[in-house]
């Protein structure tokens, strides 16, 4: 069985009834319409072109300072980590320090001469942890200065970002 087109659907043939339900038959558009329609066609395709390549300058900007965040984030990352290593390393030395401190005062507790002597090499050690705990003091300071300072640098690089995103 071949399938044909009901005629009477599609307006096809020599008779177009007229229904409330029929569709009117669309008006074609001029010349002049067309050429205004192409040309605006034309126009959008070049903004969406010109677009497009700063999308793609912004893409590579992006990628550029994403590349050179992520290095000063790894540089000031292996700094941290080697300085809370030398931190790590100064409180292993106290820890040390102080047990020998410790076993010291136990063995001398006998003699009443050894802990008079014992007093004395206590100041000074106290005095020389003091100085090192100054020294740690300045150390946790200057890094935490740094710490800020980096913190500025990526709030800055942030910015920037959210900068070049609204561009």
């Amino acid at each position: 069985m071949a399938r044909e087109l009901n005629r009477d659907l599609f307006g096809v043939g020599g008779r177009v009834e007229e229904s409330p339900t029929s569709v009117a038959s669309p008006a074609f558009a001029k010349a002049d319409e067309l050429r205004v329609l192409h040309l605006h066609v034309e126009a959008l395709s070049k903004r969406l072109k010109e677009f497009e390549s700063r999308v793609e300058v912004m893409n590579t900007k992006t990628e550029e300072v994403v590349k050179q965040n992520k290095q000063r984030f790894e540089r000031v990352q292996g700094h941290f980590q080697r300085h809370g290593e030398m931190v790590q390393n100064g409180f292993n030395d106290i820890n040390a320090k102080l047990a020998q401190v410790i076993s010291r005062v136990n063995e001398r507790k006998v003699s009443e001469n050894a802990i008079k002597e014992m007093v004395d090499r206590h100041a000074q050690l106290v005095q020389s942890f003091e100085l090192r705990m100054q020294q740690l003091q300045r150390v946790i300071s200057e890094q935490e200065l740094q710490l800020m300072n980096a913190r500025n640098e990526l709030k800055e690089a942030l910015h920037e970002l959210a900068r070049l995103k609204k561009i």
